[in-house]
């Protein structure tokens, strides 16, 4: 069972976690519409930072780290969970039809579905801080069949900066230019009062 190019993954931002207003914001997602069929990848933010710093102080291999991380996007899983009573943590592929079925908004389980795909085989995301969530975003919908990714950030994104640009500066992760090359890629400032929705990258300027 596959998804298809009608994927649109959503990149949230574990910084935006602390919105008050979140869940309503997000809820109308939930709903299948023309724009596609949603799913949420969820950002590990001050939970991944602080394996940060444990690789620090107890001196932690790439590999720990990277897993490490991986399991703090899953407690802020679990609170968006919480949060949207309409939706549902999924693992595999399976689940995410059964969510979309469902009319529920899916919310990626980012350790289950990397274990399960990554048992295939296929260990294109670099195990280190250089694929952070917005890599496993933008892999999670090239492993789907997906063209869109869209993130929802804290900031806005400066004019006409690349993605190579956009990494040099740490607005994503290094790892991200290569594996987000080939999809439409969308950049939303959810803390903006006009949300506006930037078109960063489109699937055919990308493929050129």
């Amino acid at each position: 069972m596959t998804a298809d190019e009608r994927t649109v993954v959503f990149k949230l931002g574990g910084s935006l976690l602390s919105l008050p207003d979140l869940p309503q914001q997000l809820e109308r997602l939930r709903s299948p519409s023309p724009m596609g069929r949603p799913l949420i990848v969820v950002g590990g933010g001050a939970a991944a930072d602080l394996v940060r710093d444990w690789q620090t102080v107890h001196s932690l291999s790439d590999e720990l780290a990277h897993w490490l991380a991986i399991r703090a996007m899953s407690f802020n899983e679990a609170l968006l969970h919480k949060l949207l009573p309409h939706s549902a943590v999924v693992r595999d592929r399976g689940e995410i039809h059964s969510a979309w079925n469902a009319r529920l908004l899916p919310i990626l389980s980012a350790e289950g579905f990397l274990q399960a795909e990554e048992e295939t085989g296929d260990h294109s995301l670099p195990h280190d801080w250089s694929a952070t969530s917005d890599s496993i975003a933008a892999w999670v919908a090239q492993r789907l069949g997906g063209r869109a990714l869209t993130l929802l950030k804290s900031l806005d994104l400066p004019t006409g900066i690349s993605l190579e640009e956009a990494a040099e500066e740490g607005l994503v992760d290094t790892h991200f230019p290569l594996v987000a090359a080939r999809l439409a890629v969308s950049w939303i400032n959810v803390r903006s009062d006009s949300r506006p929705v930037v078109e960063w990258t489109s699937e055919a300027t990308a493929s050129d």
